[in-house]
């Protein structure tokens, strides 16, 4: 910056630090947040939180990510006032957020609980790659170089046009490709099954996702662990299906804030990172 505007490095810092005035809390609690973290100096997970419904504004950056450190951070008394916070599965948060807010619902992001059934799905795509002998057969090459189909909505699949497979190098539909690789296997078929189920439940309604979630069968897969992780939370999960905010904001911060650290090869001070997030959020 001070070789752009040809000035000494610490005229910028001095006229960074005369514009931006890091305040400790907002003057008033919105009443919808958004939890998450970020990577900041040293390697350290830093805590945000910001406005979940119309400004999108930060409403705080901490330190670190413990709950010693969030507790005293939420003292005014408008924390009564938050009626809702959308976090991802972190047990951690789901953990305090009613004794810090206690009127407030608790809100998983429906983004996280598609990625969770999806990494255990791609888990046991893996798994069942290692499995074969054969890395030139068939199976093993839809499972390799077309492993977005098994993530694809079921009823988006092509069944009826046949379309040229690049690394299987044959015409095939994207259904038949997928049906030679769950017919096949039927553990893998259950993982699927269960992702599928999560996957369209979560665009419809409560009962829905519930019937989904209480009538699961375990099949000694991992996607047992990631169907009793979302039965734990259930009444977070429903709320995702329920009410429209997401964490969307703050992931949209979270990537801005990236592409800062990068340009920037890193931070060592954390106020002068959080000043430098001010500026890029004016």
């Amino acid at each position: 910056m001070a070789r752009i505007c040809h000035c000494s490095p610490s005229s910028v810092i001095r006229i960074i630090n005369e514009a931006v005035e890091l305040k400790s809390r907002v003057a008033r609690l919105p009443e919808n947040l958004c939890f998450d973290e970020f990577r900041s100096v040293n390697s350290t997970m830093s805590f945000i939180c910001c406005d979940a419904e119309v400004s999108h504004d930060i409403v705080a950056i901490l330190e670190n990510r413990l709950t010693k450190t969030i507790r005293e951070h939420f003292t005014n008394r408008e924390r009564a006032a938050v009626k809702s916070v959308v976090v991802d599965l972190d047990a951690q948060y789901i953990k305090f957020i009613k004794a810090l807010f206690p009127n407030a619902r608790i809100i998983i992001d429906r983004f996280h609980i598609v990625q969770l059934v999806g990494r255990t799905l791609g888990n046991a795509r893996i798994s069942l790659m290692k499995k074969m002998n054969d890395c030139h057969c068939r199976e093993y090459k839809i499972l390799k170089a077309h492993w977005r189909l098994f993530y694809k909505d079921s009823a988006d699949l092509e069944a009826a046009r046949s379309v040229y497979l690049r690394g299987v190098n044959e015409y095939m539909a994207q259904q038949n490709a997928l049906d030679l690789i769950v017919k096949n296997h039927p553990q893998f078929e259950k993982v699927y099954d269960a992702y599928q189920d999560v996957f369209n439940a979560l665009k419809k309604k409560r009962e829905r996702l519930i019937d989904v979630l209480e009538n699961y069968r375990r099949s000694g897969q991992n996607m047992d662990i990631a169907i009793s992780t979302l039965k734990k939370n259930m009444t977070a999960v429903l709320n995702s299906v329920e009410y429209d905010f997401s964490n969307g904001p703050v992931e949209g911060i979270n990537r801005r804030i990236k592409s800062l650290k990068r340009s920037c090869f890193g931070f060592r001070n954390l106020d002068n990172f959080r000043k430098r997030i001010a500026l890029i959020r004016s």
